[in-house]
């Protein structure tokens, strides 16, 4: 009963590693590019290197999360992100994408995330949230010029 038991875990996770890489090996080059541009903008940001802003975020850009009234700007990004920085930590993420479809110089990216966080007062949380990212690329370049969500209404 126990090597029974064993042997199928052993193929369940062996099935479910084989599938993430099944899944992952069918995507094009550009949207693995773009992939690693949306890791790459949440290491910057768990990193607190506020010049992803700059260099990642098109200057007309236009976001709404799930936790603000209406969309915002650049300008608010930048103010939200460095309070932010000066009152919380992200210990540890990890990011599930769901799906990147690309048409001419227009990407829509969906994914999951989990987020590890402390605040100034060293109380920890994890939470969890889906995004759909919008980029757009200009001069070879790949730039966020929307994104809409955030993280999931607490239970």
């Amino acid at each position: 009963m126990f090597n029974q038991a064993l042997s199928s875990l052993f193929a369940a996770v062996l099935l479910a590693a084989f599938a993430c890489t099944a899944s992952a090996q069918t995507w094009t080059s550009a949207q693995q590019e773009i992939w690693k541009f949306e890791e790459q903008q949440w290491q910057m940001a768990k990193d607190k290197d506020l010049s992803w802003i700059e260099t990642m975020v098109h200057p007309n850009v236009s976001f709404w999360d799930v936790d603000q009234q209406m969309p915002q700007n650049r300008a608010s990004l930048t103010r939200w992100n460095r309070y932010s920085n000066a009152n919380s930590t992200t210990l540890e993420q990890e990011l599930f994408p769901i799906s990147i479809t690309i048409t001419g110089n227009l990407a829509v990216v969906n994914y999951r995330y989990v987020v590890a966080s402390e605040n100034y007062k060293k109380e920890r949380e994890t939470v969890s949230g889906r995004y759909t990212d919008i980029l757009v690329k200009e001069n070879g370049r790949w730039l966020f010029i929307a994104w809409a969500g955030g993280d999931d209404p607490k239970k």
